[in-house]
């Protein structure tokens, strides 16, 4: 790919995601500061996670874009590759922390608020980071991760060598992919049950036995569509890069490195800009939070913009005025509260 096609691609794939997760972790802390809920801290987790990878990158772009060389140290590529690569980590983990808490939150909701309490919570934040830097940073303890030479072009596989992919597939994505998927294979199958008995108790108590079959129908089918979206977007994102990777590890004579390193990492970092989408945006709770937050700031710049022109006007509202306004600001947002639901047909 062309120099600057990648570097403008880069970059504005990085602004998108900067931007799109610093609001979701802007909404999330006004969310959690209302509700303590465990579920909002690993979202959260990976909003942080998400934005740091839009950093990095972004820091990758401004150097093509520079026209600088990425002639470099061995040392210095090799610890911009680990920064890159420890954030990627930890947004895949949480994804997959994520899916283990809406689990629980579905197969033990009774003892869910006791199994996941504040420490544990933390303690899973502080485990998924420190396996993320582990991963990041293996071919820096690692000597025999290195490839044998070094051309001082610093790109991803001239200062790692080919075998560390297979051993963070192997070891790393497979297990997260399969648990990933298992989980919200049984979150489809409990909801599925859940359906079923809502709409026969439902059946029987009203005594009626038509139409229960459709309303089932559409309720199946938002089940299997949301799950198909957050196992589809991360199997599709990540996939392709592991697999090629793969593939280039043990086909010495194959040359692969053009194609993952230019094309198939941009598809990943198109995972950090679905995720607050997929996991902040689309949840109702969220969009609300959102909704009134834009509403209170919308209030206040009209506040400030017609207070300024009533001073140019000479006509300056009197003390007892500013309550009144406060008044209309609650009136206009509204006190909502918001639970964070982990409904699988809202969205989850």
């Amino acid at each position: 790919m062309d120099v600057n096609w990648f570097g403008g691609i880069v970059t504005v794939l990085s602004l998108l995601i900067i931007a799109s997760n610093a609001l979701a972790i802007v909404v999330l802390a006004l969310m959690i500061s209302k509700n303590r809920s465990a579920s909002l801290y690993f979202i959260l987790n990976l909003a942080v996670a998400d934005i740091l990878v839009g950093f990095t990158c972004f820091g990758t772009a401004a150097i093509v874009l520079s026209r600088q060389s990425f002639t470099t140290t061995t040392t210095l590529c090799i610890l911009r590759i680990s920064f890159v690569i420890s954030p990627s980590a930890a947004s895949i983990l949480t994804m997959v922390s994520v899916a283990f808490d809406r689990f629980l939150a579905i197969k033990v909701p009774l003892r869910y608020c006791q199994l996941m309490t504040g420490k544990m919570v933390a303690l899973i934040i502080a485990g998924l980071w420190s396996i993320a830097l582990l991963i990041g940073f293996l071919p820096v303890i690692i000597q025999q991760l290195k490839p044998d030479k070094y051309n001082y072009i610093c790109k991803l596989f001239s200062v790692i060598n080919p075998n560390y992919v297979i051993v963070v597939f192997c070891a790393c994505f497979v297990p997260a992919s399969l648990i990933f998927v298992y989980f919200y294979s049984v979150i489809l199958k409990i909801a599925y049950s859940h359906t079923r008995q809502i709409l026969e108790s439902e059946r029987i108590s009203s005594s009626i036995s038509p139409a229960t079959p459709s309303r089932c129908h559409i309720r199946d089918v938002k089940a299997v569509r949301t799950i198909g979206i957050l196992v589809g977007c991360f199997m599709v994102t990540w996939a392709p890069f592991f697999i090629a990777s793969t593939v280039q590890a043990c086909c010495i004579k194959c040359q692969l490195y053009t194609l993952i390193e230019d094309y198939l990492w941009l598809l990943c970092l198109c995972n950090s800009l679905m995720n607050p989408l997929i996991y902040c945006y689309w949840q109702r709770d969220v969009r609300m939070q959102l909704c009134q937050m834009f509403c209170c700031v919308n209030f206040r710049i009209s506040h400030i913009l017609n207070f300024s022109y009533q001073q140019e006007a000479g006509d300056v509202q009197s003390p007892g005025s500013e309550m009144g306004d406060e008044d209309q600001l609650r009136t206009a947002i509204g006190n909502v509260s918001y639970p964070m639901t982990t409904n699988i047909s809202k969205g989850m």
